[in-house]
């Protein structure tokens, strides 16, 4: 009968291992290494840029202000102005009409009463915790 193979894989295996030395790194081979890794962070710097630049702010701050001035100095000139084209009573009426036969239940006020006091108590919780965690 044949022995087991794989005790005869460990026996060649074993061979091998004692016949090879360990290889040894050399002196200065962490100090290469980091000077590698040093040389590759340096590289990829991110530069901030905002979003929205200055430039840009200032123009959307101009143009507010603009229109303010429009507004304030001719909003009251005109007795007729585009406001009172639009009937916002009327537009009122039919909201309200829409919604007047509508009820909520007992049980779905109770429920969103109760998610309500939970959400602050979760809030107030977390906020305690946060507080704890980042002042020491």
């Amino acid at each position: 009968m044949k022995t087991n193979p794989d005790k005869e894989l460990e026996e060649i295996v074993d061979k091998l291992m004692n016949e090879t030395s360990l290889e040894k790194p050399s002196p200065d081979f962490t100090a290469k290494v980091m000077f590698q890794v040093y040389a590759a962070n340096t590289g990829t710097a991110t530069v901030y840029k905002p979003l929205i630049s200055k430039r840009t702010w200032f123009v959307i701050f101009a143009i507010i202000l603009v229109l303010l001035v429009f507004i304030i100095s001719k909003g009251n000139a005109q007795s007729g102005t585009w406001l009172n084209l639009i009937n916002i009573g009327e537009i009122n009426n039919k909201i309200i009409n829409s919604y007047t036969g509508f009820k909520f239940s007992a049980i779905t006020i109770y429920s969103v009463v109760l998610s309500t006091i939970m959400l602050l108590i979760q809030i107030i919780f977390l906020k305690y915790n946060f507080n704890k965690r980042f002042q020491s």
